[in-house]
């Protein structure tokens, strides 16, 4: 479903709209663990994965250079994890450094943690802003909007 916003706190308690491209690696769900979404978290991640992501290949080049099967479906498995995994999370920490630079620009924090629809929604209800109360901006709220058909 493509939403306009996601909504998440930074460090202290406000709410905040994020679009899409702002979001980043975003914040955790109120209930899950936050230490992942850090760009350091991510980076170490990566440093840690650069050795085997280029000796996954290296080892398959060798392998099959000495058809040596065994050893060769391992570097395939560890080219296929390691490389693709590294892949991604330079992806991913591409995409956030882009969400932080559109953040920085708008005054918005990082996204640390996610909110529900209906959290968002009681909040933007008591403390009016530019975000209007719509089905739209609050897709997966579970209470009904001013003209919703009521159900019978």
């Amino acid at each position: 479903m493509d939403r306009p916003y996601f909504y998440a706190t930074g460090m202290e308690r406000t709410v905040f709209a994020y679009t899409k491209d702002e979001w980043g690696i975003g914040g955790s769900q109120p209930t899950g663990n936050n230490s992942v979404h850090t760009v350091t978290g991510l980076f170490v991640v990566r440093a840690l994965m650069t050795i085997p992501a280029f000796g996954a290949p290296l080892m398959l080049i060798v392998a099959l250079a000495s058809l040596n099967v065994i050893v060769a479906i391992f570097g395939v498995l560890g080219t296929a994890l390691f490389t693709g995994g590294w892949l991604l999370g330079i992806g991913s920490l591409r995409r956030e450094l882009r969400a932080a630079k559109l953040r920085t620009l708008k005054g918005l924090p990082k996204p640390r943690f996610a909110l529900t629809d209906d959290q968002a929604r009681a909040w933007f209800e008591s403390k009016p802003s530019h975000i209007a109360i719509t089905r739209d901006n609050f897709p997966d709220s579970t209470r009904p909007f001013p003209g919703d058909a009521h159900a019978t």
